[in-house]
């Protein structure tokens, strides 16, 4: 039961960092800020422009946050999870809203 629970704030996080405001735009001040610093902007649309990527990162935050022994393996296969779930729940979100 951990894990659906972990699954699901790891495309919670994504979804949250890719494609809401937040509470009182805090999230897309955020998302603006960092898309204007002259490096690292562009890299950072890249992150936010793919769920996958997005995903990935949030899998091995969620990773980190949940586990007291951290091993590099397990780090890849929470990141790859993340992408994947981040991935499935994004195509079943666009056909259940397809117009």
């Amino acid at each position: 039961m951990s894990i659906v629970i972990s699954l699901l704030a790891i495309f919670g996080l994504a979804f949250t960092l890719k494609e809401t405001n937040g509470p009182w735009d805090l999230i897309s001040k955020w998302r603006n800020l960092m898309m204007r610093i002259p490096f690292i902007g562009v890299q950072f649309y890249k992150l936010l422009d793919c769920y996958f990527c997005t995903g990935w990162w949030c899998g091995i935050v969620i990773y980190l946050l949940s586990n007291q022994n951290y091993t590099l393996s397990w780090a890849i296969v929470w990141g790859l999870a993340g992408g994947v779930i981040c991935l499935l729940m994004d195509g079943i979100l666009n056909w259940l809203h397809k117009e």
